[in-house]
């Protein structure tokens, strides 16, 4: 017998896993409205800004504010770890772990080449079957300079970053079977 509580919890958590990997590939592949699609339009956040100030506002108004600034990286990788959920009806809260990495050609500059470790706190609410986040707060754990040994190119037979729609990850079992 089928524990329909238990089977929902599981994909409400399931739901909520895939929206913050949306996120995560919208920031890395700088699409904008992929990312919007992961917050309720009136979703607020803090967001440590740079390492002396912080933001607390709309989500609107701090991805407004940062877009173009993160357009000098070559490219950024962000990485979701322990995700711990609590989901009561169409609330839900969670704690996720994330990895980012952000470099920058040619890889020489510390400012641009960073390793950072934060941790999400999000509520999220669900709407019309859909989880989108309502408040984040972003904790920053440490943050370090790395130095990048080299960038994958075409020439050497690595596919080219791709911080657009053009990335081999947008591709769907759907686009996949048209293109055989």
């Amino acid at each position: 017998m089928i524990d329909e509580k238990r089977l929902q919890l599981l994909i409400d958590k399931s739901d909520i896993h895939d929206m913050m990997c949306r996120y995560a590939r919208g920031v890395d592949r700088m699409d904008k409205d992929l990312v919007l699609t992961c917050f309720w339009p009136e979703a607020t956040c803090v967001y440590p800004s740079s390492l002396t100030t912080v933001f607390k506002g709309r989500f609107i108004d701090f991805l407004e504010a940062s877009w173009e600034s993160w357009k000098v990286y070559t490219a950024q990788q962000h990485h979701l770890c322990n995700h711990l959920c609590e989901v009561d009806g169409d609330q839900a809260l969670a704690e996720t772990y994330q990895f980012s990495f952000y470099w920058a050609e040619p890889g020489d500059d510390p400012t641009l080449n960073l390793l950072n470790s934060n941790r999400y706190i999000d509520r999220y609410e669900r709407r019309n079957g859909e989880w989108r986040v309502i408040h984040r707060e972003l904790i920053r754990n440490f943050s370090f300079s790395i130095a990048p040994q080299g960038f994958a190119s075409v020439e050497n037979g690595w596919p080219r970053l791709s911080q657009s729609r053009d990335d081999p990850g947008y591709r769907t079992l759907k686009s996949e079977a048209r293109s055989s």
